[in-house]
């Protein structure tokens, strides 16, 4: 199998549908045991004045 550039698969997800996309990425979590999840924000209190 031929390797691709990054910005070869940029070009190739552009092509597409947003449903593909989807599909593409829980593929792609299910083989790499990884999520793509945007990590949660974790709230600091501030310092009493």
């Amino acid at each position: 199998m031929a390797k691709l550039t990054a910005d070869e698969l940029i070009e190739a997800f552009k092509e597409l549908t947003l449903i593909e996309l989807s599909d593409f990425v829980k593929k792609f979590e299910e083989v790499f045991e990884v999520t793509a999840a945007a990590p949660a924000a974790v709230a600091v209190a501030a310092p009493a004045a």
